[in-house]
């Protein structure tokens, strides 16, 4: 019986002695800014990625799934509508064109028919919202990390998604230290790997205290018009 009182001492000061796990939100390294400030290029280096983001909306939950070309500039996927199928949405920085014909997945080619098409208005809907939130998350260039580390942006915790260590970044207020600070609890989040590269990304629906979230992975062989659909 001694032996074993020894031996559960032993376990609780050990237990006691070891490392907390470190909890956020804290201050970027070098390291972590230089790895958040290649997110947006990692996509654009990566060219076109599959999507699969969930929107909160009023009318019930919205799921696109598809892709998106960082290098191009160009997305393509299926809707659904409170886990019905709803259509097609192809979109660019700019523009946007839907098809209302209920179809279970993003139909490559795209079909010619069924399109209406007219200028992107993020704050038209939260479906507009969520594609130009999709489209701004890739970059030509890298952000410059020092200025990036003199912003609010902050590392939360480690994770994992699908198998691979990740670290969650909140991203800065705004894009320089003189941004004014903004709630850490309301400003989009990064699953980034070792690499830089970013596998999940959520960001803030309104006031709701709900979260857009895309989840991202590899596509190869897919091949995004960048010629509104519908069009000649």
């Amino acid at each position: 019986m001694r032996s074993l009182a020894i031996g559960i001492a032993v376990l609780l000061l050990l237990t006691a002695c070891a490392p907390a796990e470190p909890t956020g939100p804290l201050a970027l390294t070098g390291e972590q800014s230089e790895r958040l400030a290649i997110a947006r290029f990692r996509n654009f280096d990566a060219g076109v990625r599959a999507i699969d983001v969930t929107v909160p909306a009023d009318s019930g939950e919205l799921e696109l799934v598809g892709w998106f070309d960082y290098a191009g500039g160009v997305g393509y996927a299926a809707v659904s509508s409170a886990n019905k199928p709803a259509g097609l949405i192809w979109w660019t920085h700019e523009l946007v064109a839907t098809r209302s014909i209920p179809v279970d997945s993003a139909l490559l080619p795209l079909p010619a028919d069924g399109w209406e098409s007219g200028p992107l208005d993020p704050s038209s809907t939260s479906l507009a919202n969520a594609v130009a939130v999709v489209a701004s998350l890739g970059s030509d260039r890298p952000e410059n990390p020092q200025l990036l580390a003199q912003t609010d942006a902050a590392w939360l915790r480690t994770d994992e998604v699908d198998g691979v260590d990740v670290d969650v970044f909140i991203g800065p207020s705004g894009d320089s230290a003189t941004s004014a600070p903004e709630d850490s609890a309301l400003r989009a989040r990064y699953w980034l790997d070792d690499s830089g590269l970013l596998l999940t990304f959520q960001f803030p629906a309104g006031s709701s205290g709900k979260w857009m979230t895309a989840l991202f992975g590899p596509a190869s062989g897919i091949v995004i018009p960048s010629t509104v659909p519908g069009t000649p």
